[in-house]
């Protein structure tokens, strides 16, 4: 009977192979939790960018306290992350910060004068495309700012509660790039 069931067992695990150890999504595995600072954060969903028929990145949120409340996702001051894995063949530099600033504007247009050094500073990241399989995380720490890290290394930090909030409206605010995306980081 221990053998019935072992065997069983290593069947489902062969069939569901992301249920033990995270979410695969796209082929595209996604843990269900990531230490920060020697915080754990927990996967809370994961959702795909598309513009109109392309699929471009597929976007992992983690947060320190999980919540499907896209309102306290951006006003919390935790420790959080989102993981952008990129599925298009490339997006250019001037296409990544047209859709910052696209979002910007759709989702904080009443603070973009107060943050626009700060923005600035943010899209000068973005130097370089990005390609097929390649990764960008943005990951907030309070009392620290906003740090983003492409293909596993770090670009710059951006302090202030106020950027993170700014920026975390892009995907949570009231006009995400695509409500697929928003929908599925909530957990839904």
């Amino acid at each position: 009977m221990k053998q019935v069931m072992l065997l069983l067992f290593v069947c489902l695990l062969a069939v569901y192979p992301g249920s033990v150890s995270g979410r695969e999504v796209k082929g595209v595995d996604f843990p269900e939790t990531t230490s920060i600072d020697g915080t754990t954060c927990k996967l809370n969903g994961v959702g795909l960018r598309k513009k109109l028929v392309i699929s471009v990145y597929l976007g992992g949120l983690y947060l320190q306290n999980p919540t499907q409340d896209a309102e306290e996702i951006i006003a919390s001051d935790q420790i959080k992350q989102i993981v952008q894995h990129f599925l298009y063949s490339e997006v250019r530099a001037d296409q990544m910060i047209e859709a910052w600033n696209e979002g910007f504007e759709k989702n904080s247009p009443d603070k973009i004068t107060d943050l626009k050094d700060k923005i600035d500073r943010f899209n000068g990241f973005f130097t370089e495309s990005i390609k097929k399989g390649e990764k960008m995380v943005i990951t907030y720490r309070p009392g620290k700012g906003t740090e983003v890290t492409i293909r596993g290394k770090a670009v710059g930090i951006i302090e202030g509660k106020d950027f993170m909030e700014a920026l975390f409206s892009i995907w949570f605010g009231p006009s995400p790039p695509s409500k697929g995306l928003k929908e599925g980081m909530l957990g839904e």
